[in-house]
């Protein structure tokens, strides 16, 4: 595949891995990084290269062994080094961390077709986000942000008032024909 680049980060999309698109380049324009970063559904990795690109101790994570090689190869093209670590969200990660990062599947659908994980967040939409948000306190420092994605096609005002102990603040909207999605950033209390 020919090697694509946005902003300073050089990429390949890999066969079976959530390209980079819209949602992953609106948080790639509102995050804003400090101290110990870790992105969740890394994907291609684009994200966590970019933080460590700017001089973040970084580490990138995925449940797909697909991603996790797309990843390496995409760190490896930017000449940059990183912890990967394979983990359905929190499961295998260890540590309390500055900048938390996660693109969930966000969509409200139950598509059961090959590689709908990608997208595909349940009937509401908030499958996957509940069990961010859920882990999201054990791991995130005092003072610490973390950066989502949010979709008008959900209920978005549902999942902030189920997580009442969190502060959700816009950042930015994308607006497409069919939906708009936002940059989201949390943080701990309101």
């Amino acid at each position: 595949m020919p090697v694509e680049k946005y902003g300073d980060v050089c990429f390949e999309e890999c066969e079976g891995v959530y390209p980079p698109s819209e949602d992953t380049f609106l948080l790639m324009e509102t995050i804003k990084p400090s101290g110990k970063v870790l992105e969740l559904g890394s994907g291609s990795g684009i994200l966590a290269i970019s933080c460590a690109k700017r001089g973040f101790d970084t580490e990138a994570s995925d449940i797909s062994d697909s991603a996790i090689e797309c990843i390496r190869k995409n760190a490896s093209l930017n000449k940059i080094r990183l912890r990967i670590t394979k983990s359905d969200l929190f499961q295998n990660i260890n540590g309390i961390y500055d900048t938390i990062i996660f693109n969930p599947p966000y969509l409200p659908t139950q598509d059961n077709l090959p590689g709908s994980e990608q997208w595909d967040g349940g009937s509401d939409g908030f499958a996957v986000i509940q069990r961010f948000l859920s882990g999201l306190k054990r791991h995130l420092s005092e003072g610490g942000s973390a950066f989502t994605i949010l979709s008008d096609l959900t209920n978005i005002k549902s999942i902030i008032s189920e997580f009442n102990d969190l502060a959700f603040k816009p950042i930015k909207e994308a607006r497409f024909d069919f939906e708009s999605i936002w940059s989201y950033v949390i943080t701990q209390g309101r």
